[in-house]
């Protein structure tokens, strides 16, 4: 792990070699990740190129995290009652928009709320259930969109945008949530496997 400080922030990074032609920038665990082409060690010149989408990048995720602080938790939701709600939420979803999914996985993720599969399965994070149901919906929603359209091409966002035309503040809303989250019960989880 190294370390550059760009204008006013330090910004922790590691460099991936791979078997690419071209380099790609990554955030992952807020940390930036630098995939560089086998042979090449001019990171330097990449992370001056793109100092300014770093930095924006890495004041949203400090602007996320200190938002979280503000956010309260839903623990009023049970296990089965969250799993109760997705799955209908997927039945509704479903027939609005013509689609038909495979099977419902529930796991614990650590960068994303929910993914799906080209064999129409849908992974839901267990820890959507703290969210507002709003936020549930909505990221269930863009779960069975994605067997409209499988990437965020423009397609899929028109898609969202029908129903949810405030889909960019859900997004910053959901990252937001994602830091009160890993703040309380990640880390407590975390502590509780230490012990």
């Amino acid at each position: 792990m190294q370390t550059v400080k760009i204008y006013d922030l330090k910004v922790e990074y590691d460099i991936i070699h791979r078997n690419v032609k071209y380099w790609r920038l990554e955030l992952k665990n807020e940390k930036l990740v630098i995939i560089a082409p086998n042979g090449h060690d001019n990171y330097e010149k990449i992370i001056e190129k793109h100092k300014k989408w770093i930095y924006k990048k890495f004041k949203a995720i400090n602007a996320s995290r200190h938002e979280a602080k503000q956010r309260e938790l839903n623990y009023g939701l049970a296990e089965e009652e969250f799993r109760a709600l997705v799955r209908s939420l997927v039945e509704k979803f479903s027939l609005e928009l013509g689609v038909t999914v495979n099977k419902i996985y529930f796991r614990k993720m650590k960068s994303r709320w929910g993914s799906c599969s080209s064999r129409n399965n849908i992974n839901i994070n267990r820890y959507l259930k703290y969210l507002p149901e709003s936020l549930i919906e909505y990221v269930v929603f863009h779960e069975v969109a994605h067997l409209v359209e499988l990437n965020h091409s423009k397609r899929f966002w028109d898609i969202i945008m029908e129903k949810f035309n405030n889909y960019k503040e859900i997004e910053k809303e959901l990252s937001i949530y994602w830091f009160a989250i890993k703040d309380t019960i990640i880390e407590a989880q975390f502590s509780e496997s230490k012990t």
